[in-house]
């Protein structure tokens, strides 16, 4: 529990200073104007008084137990204050200094030696270079941090690990006049980490929603861990910068090459029900929504508006975002065409009309909340001067403060003269937004949250498998760094329950022509040697060989073509229906594999259509992978195909995520291609490559 940082009963403040530009004198600024709830204790040995506070040399001379220091001295002072604080029996240390590890490995020794100070007196660092914290709980009031946005009561808590994009975050809640529960911006998180805070939030009451800025997740698999369970209970809202990148470093699966740097959060996120977000506005106006409204049952909504392109712009976003126009029940379009003027239309969009006052306006409203059929009411509201504005927000404030289902409203005005309206709306907790596309996403994340809610426990069966034979397999390459032969490779797969095409290795022609009489025509030759990644690309395929003259004069030409790599070579039955799908993993970066899935051949060679999840798969997850990427209706029978079998490709990833859980050597690995047939006939691996790392 993080109570010492989040609710110290006194706190102080070294390098405490009267000079209003100084970081301390800010910090003891903050405490005072937002009423901080327990005592202060200025530590400056140069100064006897700041700000009317009797000041001490050192935490050591205060006279009562300090639960929170903030610090903003020399980074090269802070190790000898720590000792003392530490003697003092300090929980927690706000560490506002930089000069650590952010300047380089001067910089990382000191910040080691710091935490290790700390933990030798059972005390926490938070940050260094961190801003601070803040909790606008009444009975603790405290706003340790030098920044400037004033701290309102309120349910949305924030952590950001660019003190920046917190300001941002909290400034916009402030010009709306809402206020938050608790913020944390954390700098290098040497010792107090982000997932801590995160699970703390959690644990919460009074926090409805979390807000998270990410740059780089730390702890992977720690963060995947408690974003699970906290989601279950409340919004996790994550911003997620450094998208962009030049790609991983150069691997030589498909599966590696088509990761990009943001892969795994990617990975993360979805496994564990969170929300990302790719700008500020749209999820801080999630955040509001979602602190201020129920969380909806269903994707079906209605919108109401008294002015018809606003109108048509949330239904096109909404849309898009995969929600449902509800059909109105006989009962309400009876009700509401005996309450609205002739010319309104009585269907979805509702369109009340421009002179709807707050006898139409909020009857519509009423009956739409009692019909079975719909979930979510999207308000579009204009303020037409013929109309008493400020009595149809009153009856909209009324009715929203009353209302069981989500309601958000977009308010088209000027505010100098209607600015009333804005207020009234928002005060009884519904959302007020200035665009359609802006409601309709908020909506969009309050319904995808209702879906991770409602989501069933993950179902991570397992198979039955000849796992010592593949221990055996893998076992002959411990410690090495290689491409297993293809042999080895389909005899795996075999081991873990993966179908792929009859196989056999040969070394010499006159056992491929003793092997032809097992496989029978047609077949495929491949060269099989471990400097040979692309097999095709280098010209070591055959496929469709139909007799033993055109095997032969293949198998000749390869020998010549390869002789310096001192080859085998793999024979195969030749397969030519079914349609082709990569499926593919590779060793996670702190979390665990990933494994990929998407279509083969040009479309994952030029299109990238694939889609990545983390190991270990559920039944859901894995046709929710097959049935995410855009060639699905290829697969699902378009144009009058018939359907492939996705069940069995759906068996096929979560035996290959059995197989790389098992065994974390595995560094890459492609199903490339896959042939998919009909449904209730299976599929196939065709091709297949396999690397292993030490470990």
């Amino acid at each position: 529990m993080l109570d010492g940082l989040f609710k110290p009963r006194s706190v102080a403040i070294i390098g405490a200073s009267n000079n209003p530009l100084s970081i301390g004198h800010i910090v003891i600024q903050n405490l005072i104007d937002h009423n901080f709830q327990g005592p202060i204790y200025p530590i400056n040995p140069k100064s006897k008084f700041i700000k009317s506070f009797k000041t001490y040399a050192a935490v050591s001379e205060v006279p009562d137990e300090v639960d929170l220091v903030n610090i903003s001295i020399k980074n090269t002072l802070v190790p000898m204050v720590l000792e003392d604080c530490g003697k003092a029996g300090v929980k927690y240390a706000i560490v506002h200094t930089a000069g650590f590890k952010e300047v380089g490995e001067e910089g990382l020794k000191l910040e080691k030696q710091i935490v290790e100070i700390a933990h030798k007196y059972g005390m926490r660092i938070y940050g260094p270079n961190s801003q601070g914290i803040q909790n606008s709980d009444p009975a603790v009031s405290v706003y340790a941090n030098f920044t400037f946005v004033p701290m309102k009561p309120g349910n949305i808590s924030i952590v950001a690990q660019s003190g920046g994009v917190g300001e941002t975050l909290k400034l916009h809640l402030h010009r709306i006049g809402m206020g938050m529960r608790m913020y944390a911006s954390f700098g290098n998180e040497a010792d107090v980490s982000m997932n801590e805070i995160i699970d703390y939030y959690g644990q919460d009451d009074e926090t409805k929603v979390i807000m998270v800025h990410i740059e780089t997740i730390k702890d992977p698999a720690g963060f995947l861990e408690v974003a699970s369970r906290v989601t279950r209970k409340k919004p996790l809202l994550v911003l997620k910068t450094g998208r962009t990148s030049e790609g991983v470093a150069a691997v030589a699966s498909h599966t590696g090459s088509l990761m990009e740097q943001d892969t795994m959060a990617e990975a993360i996120f979805e496994k564990s029900g969170v929300q990302r977000f790719d700008s500020q506005q749209e999820m801080i106006e999630a955040a509001i929504a979602l602190s201020t409204q129920p969380v909806p049952k269903s994707e079906n909504i209605v919108i109401v508006t008294n002015t018809g392109g606003p109108a048509i712009i949330a239904v096109d976003e909404c849309i898009a975002a995969g929600l449902k126009l509800a059909k109105l029940s006989p009962e309400t379009g009876k009700a509401l065409g005996e309450l609205l003027f002739s010319e309104a239309i009585v269907s979805n969009p509702v369109d009340v009309i421009a002179t709807a006052g707050a006898k139409e306006y909020g009857g519509t409203v009423e009956a739409l909340l009692k019909d079975p059929n719909i979930d979510s009411l999207i308000l579009n509201f204009v303020t037409p001067p013929f109309v008493d504005c400020e009595a149809v927000a009153h009856k909209l404030g009324e009715i929203g403060a009353a209302a069981q289902k989500p309601i958000i409203c977009i308010v088209l005005t000027i505010e100098e003269r209607w600015g009333e309206v804005i207020r009234v709306i928002r005060q009884s907790g519904i959302p007020v937004y200035d665009f359609a596309e802006s409601a309709s996403k908020a909506l969009a994340a309050m319904i995808k949250y209702g879906q991770i809610r409602q989501r069933p426990e993950p179902d991570y069966r397992t198979h039955d498998v000849d796992k010592k034979k593949a221990e055996q397999i893998i076992g002959r390459y411990r410690g090495q760094d290689k491409f297993l032969p293809q042999a080895d490779v389909f005899e795996l797969l075999d081991s873990y329950g993966l179908p792929a095409v009859k196989t056999v290795r040969v070394e010499t022609k006159d056992e491929l022509k003793k092997q032809v009489q097992k496989l029978g025509y047609p077949l495929v030759l491949k060269v099989d040697a471990e400097e040979i990644v692309h097999k095709t690309d280098a010209g070591g395929v055959c496929l469709d060989l139909q007799d033993e003259t055109s095997l032969l004069k293949a198998y000749d030409r390869m020998a010549e073509s390869f002789k310096k790599h001192k080859p085998g070579f793999v024979l195969q039955q030749h397969l030519s229906e079914g349609r082709e799908v990569i499926i593919g993993a590779t060793a996670g970066q702190g979390a665990g594999p990933m494994l990929m899935f998407g279509l083969g051949g040009v479309f994952v060679e030029t299109l990238k259509d694939v889609q990545f999840r983390l190991a270990p798969l559920s039944q859901a997850e894995a046709v929710d992978m097959i049935t995410s990427i855009k060639g699905f209706p290829i697969l699902e029978g378009a144009r009058g195909a018939k359907a492939a079998d996705i069940d069995k490709l759906a068996e096929l990833l979560m035996r290959l995520s059995q197989l790389v859980s098992d065994f974390p050597q595995i560094d890459e690995m492609d199903l490339n291609p896959v042939f998919a047939f009909e449904k209730g006939k299976g599929a196939q691996v065709v091709d297949a490559r396999l690397k292993v790392r030490k470990l």
